[in-house]
């Protein structure tokens, strides 16, 4: 066998480490389109058996790593011999490789080890019978300036105290209008509004074995935990869609033995034989979990990085599966390349600087548009208000500032939906929906069978803000002129 190794990063040529720097297309993010597909396709990647001798010398586990190659490799030569689910379950096994690939080598990741990443990542695409695609690169998209077509360029000069907020509103305002359409209202000034989704979510489960510093599940946490059954799932559902929803967001904690797949599938299913559109907020997951989740109904996944600065990512995620900072990072890949069809972005405002956060979030944003172009894109910019006491917010996000980071996100991706939650206060909700917000959670519980009477006793992952129920939500934006929608499909007739 012969022994594939790179020694550092100049080894690598620039058409493989940043192929998409010599162009930048026309300056928008559909001049992009193509571009990355095309610059990121690497057509002499090295095999994953070349990596043998490598393996050998380094990894404390290589016995059993080559016995693994082994019997993909004997699978690549005769894939008809192999069945399909078996092919799958060795995909399986080399994600899960690449996962500890990716964590144990974190700090000290050098060429070599990136391309073992991307072997890997192929290889297991290849074995699952997806279509061909360039390796994953969203670490490296992220920092590429590159990337910044000229909408983003202007979204981020945005993001300066210079940049008068007052003009900005104006442009974002104009914008939503443009995209998502509305109607006009009946008062003398002739105003229009843009449609509004209304979500409400469904916490299924408050067990978590993550240490995240801010978090009100966090292990260490002493609050009152509770898994709900599906039946349980389905009841809270029930509760939700006789207040008029329609779309419910399926949140859960990450406690491996229990907040499984399978766990999720069976809710998702039980959602969807109630006529329920649910979307998913949960731990990250393999591309095969994620495609069974897609098999079992889920509409859409959010999940946010919370911040793209992985020192600081290291520091607030010290224990538990979600330090592995960029499993998270390639969470939105994985669960596109399943077939999920609406993928949510968004970062934890309060943790890091909160420009090089949402630039970076941009950044992730254009590599996903490109690589899945038939894809709804969605942001969302969580505040901290509240975390657990011995927590101190250590970039705190005023309220202009929020509103100019919205403006901002609407400059930069014009047709993406842009999500506020409960966390905010009335007031500013209703000032953004204003401006630029086209989805809405309204009348939430933040705690698992916190929709049933008593469930206001379960700990909270986080306090609700704007305590209006879901018909005052909608009764003050319909008078405002808002079309209000209940479900996705119902937004599609507008």
């Amino acid at each position: 066998m012969c022994s594939c190794v790179i020694d550092n990063d100049s080894s690598l040529s620039p058409a493989w480490q940043y192929p998409w720097r010599e162009n930048k297309g026309n300056g928008t993010i559909e001049g992009q389109a193509g571009i990355l597909s095309a610059i990121m396709t690497v057509d002499a990647l090295p095999s994953l058996v070349s990596f043998a001798d490598w393996i050998r010398e380094t990894d404390a586990h290589a016995a059993h790593r080559l016995v693994l190659m082994e019997q993909v490799e004997r699978v690549l030569r005769k894939p008809e011999e192999v069945a399909d689910a078996d092919r799958r379950v060795l995909a399986e096994k080399l994600e899960r490789w690449r996962y500890q690939h990716l964590n144990e080598h974190a700090g000290e990741f050098s060429s070599q080890h990136e391309a073992l990443a991307d072997a890997l990542d192929l290889t297991a695409n290849q074995l699952a019978g997806r279509p061909d695609r360039p390796p994953r690169a969203t670490r490296r998209a992220i920092d590429d300036p590159s990337l910044d077509a000229d909408t983003i360029e202007e979204a981020v000069a945005a993001l300066g105290a210079g940049f008068p907020l007052d003009r900005l509103v104006d442009r974002a305002t104009e914008l939503t209008i443009e995209k998502f359409g509305g109607c006009r209202t009946t008062d003398v000034t002739g105003r229009m509004r843009q449609r509004v989704l209304l979500y409400a979510p469904v916490y299924v489960s408050s067990e978590c074995v993550n240490h995240c510093r801010y978090c009100g599940f966090r292990h260490p946490q002493h609050i009152t935990r509770k898994h709900l059954s599906v039946d349980e799932a389905v009841a809270q559902a029930r509760i939700l869609q006789q207040r008029g929803f329609r779309h419910l967001l399926v949140v859960g904690g990450d406690f491996p033995s229990k907040t499984t797949a399978a766990y999720y599938a069976d809710i998702l299913q039980a959602l969807v034989r109630e006529g329920v559109e649910p979307g998913i907020e949960i731990a990250p997951q393999s591309t095969q979990s994620y495609a069974e989740l897609v098999d079992a109904g889920v509409c859409g996944l959010t999940l946010y990085q919370e911040t793209y600065n992985e020192e600081l990512y290291s520091h607030y995620h010290v224990r538990g599966p979600k330090s592995s900072y960029r499993w998270r990072l390639e969470s939105h890949d994985r669960a596109a390349e399943a077939g999920v069809s609406r993928l949510g972005l968004g970062v934890l405002l309060g943790l890091a600087d909160v420009q090089e956060d949402v630039i970076a979030m941009m950044r992730h944003a254009v590599y996903l548009m490109d690589r899945f172009p038939d894809r709804t894109l969605a942001f969302s910019l969580p505040r901290i208000h509240e975390a657990p006491d011995e927590f101190d917010i250590p970039h705190p996000v005023s309220d202009d500032q929020l509103i100019r980071l919205y403006c901002a996100l609407r400059i930069g991706f014009p047709e993406a939906e842009l999500v506020l939650s409960t966390r905010e206060p009335a007031a500013l909700r209703n000032r953004l929906a204003k401006i630029c917000i086209t989805q809405m959670s309204a009348g939430s519980s933040t705690a698992p069978g916190g929709y049933q009477p008593g469930g206001e006793d379960i700990g909270e992952q986080f306090p609700v803000v704007d305590h209006r129920s879901a018909a005052e939500v909608a009764r003050w934006l319909e008078e405002e002129g808002f079309p209000v929608c209940w479900s996705i499909e119902e937004t599609k007739s507008l």
